[in-house]
């Protein structure tokens, strides 16, 4: 309700009691009911929504009052006078003091909501308040494209500058944004390193495409604090949400998947939920619902696949690969689920269960072979839980040198200083550590630089176009030979041809790894084929 209509309410109110008292006066006039007109006065100023209305009501019961009681006698009237002026200043008063008292607790609730509504660190709306807003659009039928930002490379700020730090560059993340919002752009903090976008309008992607590329852009300039130069990045997830069509909690999901497929595969980019992504969204929660609902130590085993060094034949160890085998989705592609697992937070629970069914097999091989076990960029970050498992293989009794930690570029990418320092904890205390698909990505020599690397394995595309392509022939002598200079075993994986070993025999290759050398097999069947020794394919080496 408008104040000009609660006011009105007020004082039709206010007249109708006034109407009810002059009508008795009139009709039946007696002295000492001249108090009415008093009580009346009081109740006026605390009643009335405005001075204005608080003014005339009080000043229409004083001047009642001397209207009807101006043919008593002079000491009468006197007597009254006195007692309507104490009134009105005493009515007035009491307004006052209550008027300011409701005012009080008007702004303190104000400030409240307003406080709760409102990010504390950064001052945008936060979580609460972004999903207020969905709720309002949604109701009003307005469509909307709700975004979701993450910050790449937060965390090594957070790790290696300290939360303080961290604080102070969201604050300037924030006042780099918060000049893209307008009447239709709103922004808020959902939390951690995480930001809401809420744009209102149709279908069309172009603009809040252009509109997550301009913040994207804006965001990877350096920050400045003091001697330091801070650098981040950041990735957009938007979904639409046309009304009556999708609810905006859905879209909000949609757009977390968009951000989850852009972090996966096109980091500091904007992606747009489409049809596509729909499809392979919901496949990702049935995938997610199987391993919440699974009996991860029954579903979830390892295949293990020899890799056999090129000068003895002799197989030097296995690859543990991660299989699971669902009674209600039937068996699942590896790296699909492992990426269900990331979107579900599960990642820890199979990596646990997987490496503990990795040492289980490891005990009972003959003592040289090694195990190598695949990291994700989940357990990579989680420094507590990646040196538990070390502890397990103490626990085991089995020698560290014998465990083997394979990760990928795009593991270490996300967090490449955080990635390095835990795997140097790792290489300290004996474990070995691989690079896997060395050359699928852009920066490999960097990692193998900056990394403890005791092993790299060359990306089976090479190998796979070894027949075909010079230029893979000379990459893979390149990356041979670089190997052996560095002192670090090189692999070449995805063997699968006599003709493909034919050509790699002049190359002189350390470790040889596909299916040419044997599939990928139980554990019982690994522990024999370990103990045949060596593998029968005839020198590989001049």
């Amino acid at each position: 309700m408008s104040l000009r209509r609660l006011e009105a309410v007020g004082i039709a109110t206010n007249l109708l009691m006034y109407a009810n008292v002059v009508t008795h006066m009139l009709v039946h006039f007696e002295p000492n009911k001249l108090i009415y007109f008093v009580l009346m006065a009081v109740v006026f100023s605390t009643s009335a929504v405005t001075v204005r209305a608080t003014l005339g009501c009080v000043a229409l019961s004083i001047v009642s009052l001397l209207f009807f009681a101006r043919g008593a006698p002079t000491a009468e009237f006197e007597q009254f006078a006195f007692i309507g002026l104490a009134t009105s200043f005493a009515s007035l008063g009491m307004g006052t003091l209550l008027r300011m008292a409701i005012l009080r607790q008007i702004d303190a609730r104000l400030l409240a909501d307003r406080l709760a509504a409102s990010d504390s660190l950064t001052g945008i709306a936060n979580r609460r308040a972004v999903f207020a807003t969905m709720a309002r659009l949604e109701s009003a039928g307005s469509p909307f494209w709700i975004g979701i930002l993450d910050l790449d490379g937060f965390k090594a700020v957070n790790d290696i500058y300290g939360h303080a730090i961290g604080d102070v560059l969201l604050a300037d993340v924030v006042k780099r944004i918060v000049p893209f919002a307008t009447p239709a752009v709103h922004f808020g903090r959902i939390g951690g390193d995480e930001f809401a976008i809420l744009v209102e309008g149709g279908p069309d992607p172009a603009p809040v495409r252009a509109l997550g590329d301009a913040i994207i852009a804006r965001i990877r300039e350096p920050f400045a604090h003091g001697m330091l130069r801070l650098a981040v990045g950041g990735t957009i997830g938007f979904a639409h949400c046309p009304p009556g069509r999708v609810a905006a909690v859905d879209a909000y999901e949609q757009a977390d998947f968009a951000l989850y497929s852009g972090k996966q595969r096109a980091r500091g980019t904007t992606m747009v939920f489409t049809g596509e992504e729909e499809t392979r969204m919901r496949e990702s929660i049935l995938l997610e619902r199987g391993l919440r609902e699974a009996d991860l130590e029954r579903e979830l085993y390892l295949l293990f696949q020899p890799q056999v060094g090129s000068d003895s034949g002799m197989v030097v160890g296995f690859e543990a690969l991660a299989r699971w085998n669902s009674p209600t989705l039937g068996a699942i592609p590896p790296d699909r689920f492992i990426r269900a697992a990331e979107r579900a937070g599960l990642t820890k629970a199979v990596t646990r269960v997987l490496f503990a069914k990795g040492l289980a097999a490891l005990a009972d091989w003959p003592e040289p072979i090694r195990m190598s076990f695949n990291l994700s960029a989940q357990d990579l970050a989680d420094r507590p839980f990646l040196l538990s498992l070390a502890d397990e293989v103490n626990n085991h009794g089995i020698a560290p040198d014998r465990v083997e930690f394979e990760i990928t570029e795009t593991a270490v990418m996300k967090d490449i200083a955080a990635a390095s320092a835990l795997l140097h904890e790792l290489a300290a205390r004996g474990f070995r550590i691989a690079l896997d698909d060395f050359g699928s990505g852009y920066s490999s020599f960097e990692y193998i630089d900056q990394l403890p690397l005791t092993k790299v394995k060359v990306d089976k595309s090479f190998v796979r176009k070894i027949t075909v392509s010079r230029t893979s022939r000379e990459i893979v002598a390149g990356v041979i030979g670089l190997c052996r200079n560095l002192g670090l075993d090189c692999v070449l994986e995805g063997i699968e041809t006599e003709d493909e070993l034919e050509i790699l025999r002049p190359l002189s290759p350390q470790l040889l790894q596909g299916y040419l050398f044997g599939r990928p097999m139980a554990a019982a069947e690994a522990q024999g084929r370990a103990a045949i020794q060596p593998f029968r394919a005839g020198p590989l080496v001049h």
